[in-house]
């Protein structure tokens, strides 16, 4: 039988279990200028440990976007029941939602539980994944 990264993690019993919340968010970036150089660029984090997420272009954020047209503090992402909500900080050049037919949508926030793409500024494009303890 193959062992993979998938195995490994059941080691830990986790006591959050029993409230089937959900485990991890998975942010991807689609586009990412200059050059898109953080493309691809995927962090997982553990929303039992972490209860907010930052992002924009300043160092204190959790998540550092160097794009000129996001703002220092441009938006962060908090848990709310077992829903993801995205809260624009007043930024400068807006945080955007992918709608259904392919237009961004500027929003001041936004809840989710699935996948979400969002844009900050002009040119930041990012893939928000819920993944919950039932479906890993």
């Amino acid at each position: 039988m193959e062992h993979n990264e998938e195995t490994r993690r059941m080691e830990l019993p986790n006591t959050e279990t029993v409230r089937r919340g959900p485990g991890k968010l998975e942010l991807v970036f689609i586009e990412s200028p200059p050059r898109d150089f953080m493309k691809d660029f995927k962090v997982v984090f553990d929303l039992s440990i972490i209860r907010e997420i930052t992002l924009g272009r300043s160092p204190e954020n959790m998540v550092i976007i160097p794009d000129p047209t996001v703002s220092r503090k441009h938006a962060v992402i908090t848990m709310v029941g077992n829903e993801l909500l995205i809260k624009d900080l007043n930024s400068t050049n807006g945080t955007y939602v992918l709608e259904g037919g392919g237009a961004f949508k500027k929003i001041s926030e936004y809840r989710f539980s699935g996948d979400v793409v969002i844009r900050l500024g002009y040119y930041t494009v990012i893939k928000l994944s819920l993944m919950t303890e039932e479906n890993p």
